[in-house]
């Protein structure tokens, strides 16, 4: 699997993420990394990063480790425990680990960190894979 090509479709195909400003960082089997540079228009009325963005990097660095397997995922359950407000924070990182790849289901931890390396969030999200390769000469 070419890692970085994976990135660069991932990054440039998902539109939403692109609007939020999500960047993955890294992609490698099982595992994944996102940041996000954090703006107002990603903050709450409390100033502190909106629930809904933190889900969104959450979700979208799961899928990141998914893909690493080469095919299409999609996310079947989640559950998410936003354990610090993500207030005062100028960028935050995703990670996401595989606890256990199955052939269809897969399951991965993810954990948001704050700039100084704070624990903000962490989840478990459950991916289903598509059977459909991302990149066709990988079949």
């Amino acid at each position: 699997m070419d890692y970085e090509k994976l990135i660069q479709f991932r990054d440039e195909g998902n539109h939403f993420t692109r609007k939020l400003g999500i960047q993955t960082v890294e992609i490698r089997e099982g595992y994944a990394k996102v940041k996000l540079a954090v703006e107002k228009d990603h903050t709450n009325f409390l100033g502190s990063v909106h629930g809904g963005c933190l889900f969104s990097i959450a979700d979208s660095v799961a899928g990141a480790a998914a893909s690493s397997y080469g095919d299409y995922s999609t996310t079947v359950n989640a559950s998410i425990n936003y354990l610090v407000p993500a207030l005062q924070v100028k960028e935050l990182t995703g990670e996401a680990r595989v606890i256990k790849h199955g052939k269809r289901i897969s399951v991965f931890q993810v954990q948001i960190r704050n700039d100084e390396g704070k624990l903000l969030v962490q989840g478990e999200f459950t991916y289903y894979d598509m059977g459909k390769k991302i990149f066709q000469e990988e079949q």
